[in-house]
């Protein structure tokens, strides 16, 4: 099958660069290890998990989580599909309806597993699926659907939402965004 976006694309924005450290339970994403020891993952499981999570998100409401690191790419990918985004997620969101910002959704959508571990943790008490962006070296225990790739990197994380947002547009027959339109440039 086709990729999504060329390799060249994944490799300029470093997509599939994992850390020097894995977890057993990704080893089957992760393609070969640089001579420095930094584990890699495999393209193509990248683009085949982002085709899945596209089908596992189309036509639900769900909920994106993110971290500072990609807050800004949230908030678009929030505006495109309708996501209610929350940058910094703090306990009893998705599980309090007496809290403020109480939200059910059906589906909850994490940038960083590791750094959104509270959220994932009410999410499964909650039996809502947990979709996650997950480095080499990430927790993935409460996760339902993990998305290999370099969650380190903005970049990394914004091409991946935008990948995501296009074939989502593209299923419901709408118009594609620009990539220039989604990524801020510097």
């Amino acid at each position: 099958m086709e990729l999504l976006i060329p390799r060249s694309e994944y490799i300029k924005y470093k997509v599939n660069r994992g850390g020097m450290s894995k977890n057993k339970k990704l080893e089957r994403f992760i393609s070969w290890k640089t001579p420095a020891g930094r584990n890699m993952f495999s393209i193509h499981k990248i683009d085949e998990r982002i085709r899945i999570a596209v089908r596992f998100l189309l036509d639900k409401n769900f909920l994106i989580t993110g971290t500072e690191l990609d807050e800004e790419y949230c908030e678009k990918f929030g505006k495109f599909t309708g996501a209610k985004v929350i940058s910094n997620y703090t306990s009893s969101i998705i599980s309090n309806p007496h809290n403020k910002e109480y939200f059910e959704p059906e589906v909850l959508f994490v940038t960083n597993v590791d750094e959104n571990r509270n959220a994932i943790q009410e999410a499964n008490i909650n039996r809502i699926p947990v979709l996650a962006f997950c480095n080499t070296n990430s927790d993935v225990s409460g996760v339902d659907l993990i998305i290999p790739l370099n969650t380190s990197n903005k970049y990394a994380i914004g091409l991946s939402l935008w990948l995501i947002l296009n074939e989502m547009r593209k299923l419901k027959k709408e118009k594609k965004i620009p990539l220039e339109e989604f990524m801020r440039k510097e």
